[in-house]
């Protein structure tokens, strides 16, 4: 009981660290000067190691992995959904 309460304080902990940039990127959508200083190929990467890891705490039944994992897949995948569009209206 303990070890998963660690575990979804860890979750919160992950879900709080990329809430500020997706945030941002939400609030800044239009801007594409704005948003040129995320890096997409970062964000890319997040979001495949983050299903990665979602996968893995499903298979463990790990569900503070599997809470952590997708928020940051969602997170992720929100930047980069973001982000991408706004550099080909940029170009």
């Amino acid at each position: 009981m303990v070890l998963d309460a660690f575990g979804y304080l860890a979750s919160v902990g992950a879900a709080v660290m990329w809430m500020p940039q997706a945030w941002r990127a939400v609030r800044l959508r239009h801007d594409a000067q704005a948003l040129a200083s995320i890096s997409t190929l970062a964000y890319l990467t997040a979001v495949v190691f983050n299903a990665l890891l979602v996968t893995y705490g499903l298979l463990n039944h790990a569900a503070p992995v599997v809470v952590a994992g997708g928020v940051n897949v969602v997170c992720a995948g929100a930047i980069v959904g973001i982000v991408l569009p706004s550099r080909r209206r940029a170009s």
